[in-house]
C-alpha cells in the first residue's frame, strides 16, 4: 500500500463526484491534495472535507492555457506534486446523425475530456525533469474508452466516448514514451463503469434499489478506492467493473473473423 504521508497531489474535477472521492481518499491516506475544479465553491468545500492542508484552486481546462497554470500554481503551494490526477471531464448526449460538430460545446468537451490530461501530462513532466523528481499521473477514462457498453447502447454517446476513447490511446502512448531512460513520470488510467456521479443523477433516482441492474452502479467512494488499491499494484488499466472485459469481447471477435474470413492466418 502506497504510503502518501508528506505528498502533494492534485486532483482536477475535485469539486465533486470521482474528484472529490479521490481527494478525500488520498486525503485519508496522509497526502496534502490540491482541489481543482471550475467550481470554486465546490473545490472548497472538497478541500475542507479533505483538511490536513488541502487547498482550493480555481479552474477551466476547457482553456487551452490553464493546465500550464494550474501545475504551477500547485508547485507554487508546496514546491513538489507526487501525482496529478487528471479527473476532469464533462458529459455529452448527442447522436451522431444530428450533432453539429462546429458547436462551441463540442469543442469544450474535447478541450476538457481529451486534450487537458495530455497538457497537465506535459506541465507536469517539465517541472519533474527540471527539479529532478518522480512524479505519478492518474488519467480518468472510462468504460467507453474500450468498447460500447451494453448498458448504455443506444443513449447517443458517441461524441463523449470518442474523447474517452481518444485519452485511453493517449495514456498507452504517454506510457510507452515513459520506457527507458529513467523518465520521470508513471502513468496510469483508471476506468470507471457506471459511477453515482452529478453527470448522471439527474437520470437516475437517488434510491440505490432503484437503479438498472444492468449498469452495475456503484458510488464514487468505491471507485476511489479501487483507484487507489490499483495504484499501489502498479496496474495501468484500473478497471473498477467486471463487466469492462466481457463488453470488450465483440469488438475482439469481429476482428478475429475478419482475420479468419480473408485468409489472414
Amino acid at each position: 500500500m502506497i504510503d502518501y504521508t508528506g505528498t502533494t497531489t492534485l486532483v482536477t474535477g475535485g469539486g465533486s463526484g470521482i474528484g472529490r472521492a479521490l481527494a478525500q481518499a488520498l486525503a485519508a491516506r496522509g497526502a496534502r491534495v490540491i482541489v481543482a475544479d471550475r467550481n470554486a465553491a465546490g473545490a472548497a468545500e472538497t478541500a475542507a472535507l479533505c483538511g490536513n492542508g488541502a487547498v482550493a484552486l480555481t479552474c477551466d481546462l476547457a482553456e487551452p492555457d490553464a493546465a500550464a497554470r494550474l501545475v504551477a500554481d500547485a508547485y507554487a503551494v508546496s514546491g513538489r506534486v507526487d501525482l496529478i490526477a487528471s479527473n476532469a471531464g464533462v458529459g455529452f448526449n448527442r447522436r451522431l446523425h444530428k450533432a453539429d460538430l462546429d458547436d462551441g460545446a463540442v469543442d469544450k468537451l474535447f478541450q476538457i475530456n481529451l486534450f487537458a490530461a495530455v497538457r497537465l501530462a506535459q506541465a507536469y513532466l517539465t517541472e519533474l525533469e527540471a527539479r529532478g523528481q518522480r512524479g505519478r499521473l492518474l488519467i480518468t477514462g472510462s468504460e467507453n474508452s474500450l468498447s460500447v457498453p451494453a448498458a448504455v447502447k443506444g443513449f447517443g454517446l458517441g461524441l463523449y466516448a470518442a474523447t474517452k476513447h481518444g485519452v485511453l490511446i493517449l495514456a498507452e502512448w504517454l506510457r510507452d514514451e515513459m520506457v527507458g531512460g529513467n523518465k520521470p513520470l508513471d502513468v496510469h488510467i483508471l476506468l470507471p463503469g457506471g459511477v453515482y456521479t452529478p453527470l448522471v443523477a439527474g437520470d437516475l433516482p437517488p434510491d440505490p434499489a432503484k437503479w438498472p441492474k444492468d449498469m452495475a452502479m456503484i458510488l464514487p467512494e468505491r471507485c476511489a478506492e479501487l483507484a487507489l488499491a490499483g495504484l499501489d499494484a502498479g496496474l495501468f488499466y484500473i478497471p473498477t467493473h467486471a463487466h469492462l472485459a466481457a463488453d470488450m469481447q465483440p469488438r475482439h471477435d469481429g476482428v478475429a473473423e475478419g482475420v479468419k474470413r480473408l485468409g489472414l492466418v
